[in-house]
C-alpha cells in the first residue's frame, strides 16, 4: 500500500512507504543524477560540470592541442562567445531541478482537487523519472546538434566541428577530438533534459485538466483553485523560454558569421524549440479552460434562474423583494462574472509574450543580418 504523507516543508510533498521502483515527481532526471554524482551543491555542481569541466576546460584543451600554446588556448577559452556558450549548459543543467521544484510546490493544493489525491497527482507526473525515453531523448538530440553543427561540412561550405588529429600533434588532438565528444555529450545531456523536464510535466498537465476535479465554488476563488497550474505553466515556460533567450544571446555575441549550413541547422534548431515550447504552453491548458469555461456557463444559468422571478413584469406576491436578498443576488453576479477562463492571469501573460517575441525577433533579425550581409 502506498502511504502519501505532507512533508514538514510547505515547499512541497514527499512519499513515504512507497512501492519499490516506482516513480513520481520527486525522482530526479538523469541530468540531475548525473550532477549530484560529483557530491557537490546542486548549483556549485552545475557550475563546475557545465561551465569549467566540460567547458571552458573542453576548449582550451582543444585550442592547445591545435596550437601547443597555453596562453593562447586561455584566451581562446575565456572569450565571451565561449563563456557564454559554456554558461548555457550549466543553466541547462539547473533548469530540470527547478521545474520539478516548481511541480513538488504545486503539488500541495493541486493534489487536493484529484479524486486520488496526492498519490494521482504523483501517478499524473511519474514519466517525468522515466529513464529510457530520457536516454532516447538524449539520443536524438546529441545526433541533432552533432548535424546542426556539422551540417556545414556536409554540404561542403564549411569545416567539421570536430577535428580528431592532423595538427601539430596528431596524438594530443586525438585526445581532444575524444574529450570534445563527451562535452558535447554531457552538454546535450543537460540540454535535452530541458526540453524533457518540460515535454512530461507539460503532458501532465495535460492529463490533470481530464480528470473529474473537485473544483472550488466560484465566490471563494475566481480560479476555482487552478491558479498554481496556471503559475506553474508560467513558470516553467518562462525559464524555457529564458534558456533559448540563452541560446539565442549565444549566437549574437559570436563575432564570426555564420555559414549558410550553420544558419540552417542551428537556426533551425532553434526554431524548432522555440514553437514547441509555444505548444507545450497552450495546447495543456486547453482542457482546463474547457472545464472553466462549462462551470462559468452553469453557474451563469443557475443566477438568470434566480434572476427571472425579480426582473418579470408582474411579479408573483411569493418573490422576495428585501434589499438583502437582491444584494445577494447582485453580489453573485459579480462573484459569476468575474470567473476567470484560463487558471492563471491574463495580464501575467504579457510577460511571457513579451520574452516569446524578444527570442524570436533577435532571431530573425540575425538570420536577416547575415542574408543580407549587414
Amino acid at each position: 500500500m502506498v502511504a502519501v504523507v505532507p512533508s514538514k516543508s510547505n515547499r512541497g510533498f514527499s512519499m513515504a512507504g512507497t512501492v519499490p521502483g516506482a516513480r513520481g515527481p520527486e525522482e530526479m532526471t538523469l541530468a540531475e543524477r548525473f550532477i549530484t554524482a560529483f557530491r557537490l551543491p546542486y548549483a556549485l555542481g552545475c557550475v563546475v560540470v557545465g561551465l569549467l569541466l566540460f567547458g571552458l576546460f573542453d576548449t582550451w584543451l582543444s585550442m592547445y592541442a591545435g596550437s601547443l600554446d597555453p596562453w593562447q588556448a586561455l584566451r581562446a577559452a575565456l572569450t565571451p562567445t565561449t563563456v557564454l556558450t559554456d554558461a548555457l549548459v550549466a543553466y541547462a543543467f539547473y533548469l530540470p531541478r527547478y521545474m520539478r521544484t516548481k511541480l513538488s510546490e504545486a503539488g500541495l493544493s493541486l493534489s487536493t482537487l484529484l479524486p486520488g489525491g496526492e498519490a494521482g497527482y504523483r501517478r499524473m507526473f511519474a514519466t517525468v523519472a522515466a529513464r529510457k525515453p530520457q536516454l532516447v531523448t538524449w539520443f536524438l538530440f546529441l545526433a541533432g546538434l552533432l548535424l546542426a553543427v556539422n551540417l556545414a561540412a556536409i554540404i561542403g561550405t564549411g569545416p567539421a566541428s570536430i577535428v580528431f588529429g592532423g595538427g601539430p600533434s596528431s596524438a594530443l588532438e586525438f585526445v581532444a577530438g575524444v574529450y570534445d565528444l563527451i562535452s558535447l555529450a554531457v552538454s546535450t545531456l543537460g540540454l535535452s533534459s530541458v526540453v524533457w523536464t518540460y515535454w512530461t510535466i507539460s503532458r501532465g498537465i495535460h492529463r490533470f485538466g481530464g480528470e473529474p476535479l473537485a473544483l472550488r465554488p466560484y465566490y471563494e476563488d475566481a480560479f476555482l483553485g487552478l491558479k498554481p497550474v496556471g503559475s506553474l505553466a508560467l513558470s516553467l515556460a518562462s525559464a524555457y523560454f529564458g534558456f533559448l533567450a540563452l541560446f539565442v544571446l549565444v549566437l549574437v555575441a559570436s563575432p564570426s558569421s555564420p555559414s549558410a549550413g550553420d544558419l540552417i541547422g542551428v537556426g533551425g534548431f532553434l526554431a524548432g524549440l522555440i514553437l514547441l515550447g509555444l505548444v507545450l504552453f497552450f495546447l495543456p491548458l486547453r482542457r482546463l479552460h474547457r472545464q472553466m469555461i462549462q462551470r462559468r456557463h452553469l453557474e451563469g444559468s443557475r443566477l438568470r434562474e434566480r434572476f427571472a422571478p425579480v426582473f418579470q413584469e408582474r411579479a408573483e406576491d411569493d418573490v422576495p423583494k428585501d434589499i438583502g436578498h437582491l444584494f445577494r443576488l447582485d453580489m453573485m453576479d459579480r462573484k459569476v462574472s468575474s470567473m476567470a477562463l484560463w487558471p492563471f492571469d491574463i495580464r501575467i501573460l504579457g510577460k511571457l509574450s513579451v520574452i516569446v517575441l524578444s527570442v524570436t525577433a533577435i532571431l530573425i533579425s540575425r538570420i536577416v543580418a547575415i542574408i543580407l550581409k549587414i
